[in-house]
């Protein structure tokens, strides 16, 4: 048996059976975590990847704590006879949050959660501290336990996605940032008020004192959350902006935006400004997200493969001049189709749709725009997008799909991808012979 603390040195139980739920990248890390701890863990996975995939109100006596991957819903019937059992309950990060020494950081909100997240974990490395990126970015927290910079003086930057902050026991948090609130996941929550719910759990793991930095609209779908102690509330772009150079992806929108809010926790926690400016400066956004592809024919190519809800195609097609050839569609998560096209069509010259949605979604626009086509496959969509925009150059076609990608695609990498080699091939058919 084993007596966990937290890194406030309070206890929380002893604990020697853990059954962890899901065999992916979270699960993985959380049983090396429980190896590493001298414990016995049990994985269960339903697609047979894991120790075992049958559990049961008959497995509960078996487990002193469970801990779960992110893809397990509220109402996974192995969730609800966990969280029934009144043993405890914890996320992946939660779980390794209890077993971090060091500094805890997070990062939610509908989007910007992974730049920000990379932009404070760098900034604070470039302060000569130590620090690390983990959560939802891509790098579960378990492993970073496990790393040579779990200690006192060391910070983990964790981005928190609202199936993470579900289960908030064990996160205590030195700040947050909660970047926005928008349209997002209604395949998994039954409505907006509970997607928020689920996260505004993260700001009573704060820890007394400690700050949190909140994008206008969260105080705008519920103006309560702002009575959090030390709440810095955001709807403006810092006033670094002109500090950076003008090449920095924070010198623009959107994300002056996302700039604006880690300023504004940086200034919370006192940390130097000429590092968080020097990091803006030498910062590469992830691939996928809103970057140039190639420009031809009087036409840019535009890749934000990333962008998978509603909030985050309106980002995208604001932060571009010129006329715009939209690219959408993919695999559902809900949401109000209508509103959607009604916020888009008077943005763009013409709306191409491909995928699991894009009878549904067409229902939608051609209301409210007068060109709207619908094409079997990204590849397909990509064409006739192309060939409309080189009619009418100079101008844009921008893929920012707003829906997941598992309909034809591994992930929004493989899509993104997909969406590249289909530019560059357009791009040969249509040199001059």
């Amino acid at each position: 048996m084993k007596t966990f603390h937290t890194s406030a040195g309070a206890a929380v139980g002893t604990y020697k059976r853990v059954a962890i739920f899901g065999a992916g990248v979270s699960g993985q890390a959380a049983r090396r975590l429980v190896l590493s701890l001298g414990l016995e863990p049990c994985l269960f996975d339903e697609g047979g990847r894991g120790d075992t995939a049958d559990f049961s109100a008959a497995s509960l006596s078996g487990f002193d704590v469970f801990v779960f991957s992110p893809g397990f819903a509220i109402a996974h019937p192995w969730r609800v006879l966990a969280q029934r059992s009144g043993r405890p309950c914890y996320s992946e990060l939660g779980f390794a949050a209890i077993h971090w020494r060091g500094r805890l950081l997070g990062v939610t909100g509908t989007n910007g959660k992974t730049t920000i997240t990379s932009l404070l974990s760098n900034a604070l490395n470039a302060a000569g501290q130590v620090a690390v990126g983990a959560g939802n970015i891509g790098t579960p927290l378990s492993d970073c336990v496990l790393g040579d910079g779990n200690h006192a003086e060391a910070t983990a930057v964790c981005e928190i996605s609202s199936f993470q902050a579900e289960l908030p026991d064990g996160l205590q948090l030195d700040g947050l940032i909660w970047s926005n609130f928008a349209e997002d996941h209604l395949d998994r929550y039954d409505s907006m008020a509970e997607y928020f719910a689920s996260k505004t759990q993260l700001l009573s793991c704060l820890r007394p004192g400690a700050p949190s930095v909140l994008g206008v609209d969260v105080i705008t779908f519920d103006p309560e959350v702002s009575g959090i102690s030390r709440a810095i509330v955001v709807d403006e772009d810092s006033d670094l902006i002109d500090r950076l150079a003008p090449d920095s992806p924070f010198s623009t929108s959107p994300q002056s935006a996302n700039f604006a809010l880690a300023v504004a926790l940086w200034r919370a926690l006192d940390q130097p400004v000429e590092s968080l400016i020097d990091s803006a400066n030498a910062f590469q956004l992830a691939a996928h997200r809103l970057s140039p592809v190639d420009s031809w024919g009087g036409v840019t190519f535009w890749n934000d493969s990333k962008a998978t809800n509603f909030h985050a195609v309106l980002a995208a097609i604001d932060g571009l001049d010129g006329r715009v050839y939209w690219i959408g569609g993919g695999s559902g998560k809900g949401g109000d189709f209508d509103a959607f096209a009604r916020s888009i069509a008077p943005k763009v010259e013409a709306v191409f749709l491909y995928g699991e949605v894009a009878e549904s979604l067409a229902e939608s626009f051609m209301p409210v725009h007068s060109c709207v086509e619908i094409r079997a496959d990204l590849a397909a969509a990509v064409e006739v997008a192309t060939r409309a925009a080189l009619a009418n150059s100079p101008s844009v076609v921008l893929l920012s799909p707003g829906f997941a990608s598992f309909d034809q695609f591994s992930g929004y990498a493989a899509r993104g991808k997909s969406f590249i080699s289909t530019v560059f091939s357009l791009k040969d058919a249509h040199r001059p012979k």
